[in-house]
């Protein structure tokens, strides 16, 4: 009887390559679910896994001293009425906690409050430049400070001319406190910048910016030809509440009535 050859080296280690939590998860699907998927969906399923949990879990070889990991809602992660944080997109984002800036400006008198604006400004910008947004809460809990108190300095830092802080309030376009809607009127309809711009400044894209513009304008349209806040309301198809900031920041600014051309075309 000859004498059988040697197995190849890859198949000697073949399995010991496989044995990992891609492997893991593929065993899962058969047990748990079993004639739910066949093979190719479940190395895909598994596949989509892996991946994921490769994102939410960096090696620590990523991080800088003073970084942490943070489940940010995704940029077009959009809310909707009774949706859930789970049936939300989340991505994962490094962000500086503590630089060392931050511990330089700590052992400086006068710095704190400042520094404790800058902190929070730099998280919601990184966070947004990783394609994730933050919410106030998100910030309370890294920082240790009340909800309030941070809105208070991102609006302090706004109205300083520090530009918008893109969190989750205004690039959503969440709550009745926002002061999105002012900033891209403004700046498009008072400082008369181009739409590109006021998108760059305002983290909206160029359509969004021309929405609120329009939304201002047929409202100042319709105040303009006489009509009270309820028939504006009910010609826009806008709620009170949205009429009356329209008509608050219509009379902030100042502008004058809109030219016959405008008043035909409905701009």
């Amino acid at each position: 009887m000859g004498r059988r050859s040697p197995s190849p080296a890859w198949k000697t280690f073949d399995a010991s390559a496989r044995k990992s939590f891609h492997s893991v998860l593929c065993h899962l699907l058969h047990t748990e679910f079993p004639g739910i998927f066949g093979p190719a969906i479940t190395k895909l399923f598994a596949d989509k896994i892996d991946e994921l949990y490769a994102r939410f879990h960096p090696p620590a070889s990523h991080f800088r001293v003073g970084q942490v990991l943070w489940a940010a809602v995704a940029v077009d992660g959009l809310p909707g009425r009774d949706k859930r944080i789970e049936d939300t997109r989340l991505v994962p984002v490094i962000l500086d906690l503590v630089t060392a800036q931050d511990i330089h400006e700590a052992t400086a008198a006068g710095t704190r409050r400042q520094t404790r604006r800058n902190k929070i400004v730099r998280l919601c910008t990184q966070a947004h430049a990783q394609g994730g947004v933050l919410s106030l809460a998100d910030v309370a809990l890294m920082l240790h400070m009340s909800q309030s108190s941070i809105s208070r300095e991102i609006l302090e830092h706004e109205r300083a001319g520090g530009g918008t802080v893109p969190r989750r309030g205004t690039v959503h376009d969440m709550g009745r406190s926002v002061t999105h809607k002012a900033v891209i009127c403004y700046k498009r309809l008072v400082e008369q910048k181009p739409t590109s711009q006021v998108a760059e400044e305002t983290f909206h894209s160029p359509d969004e910016v021309e929405y609120y513009v329009q939304c201002f304008r047929r409202v100042q349209l319709c105040r303009d030809s006489g009509m009270v806040k309820e028939d504006i309301a009910r010609a826009t198809g806008h709620s009170l509440p949205l009429v009356q900031e329209y008509l608050d920041l219509i009379d902030e600014y100042k502008l004058p009535p809109l030219p016959h051309s405008s008043r035909e075309d409905g701009a």
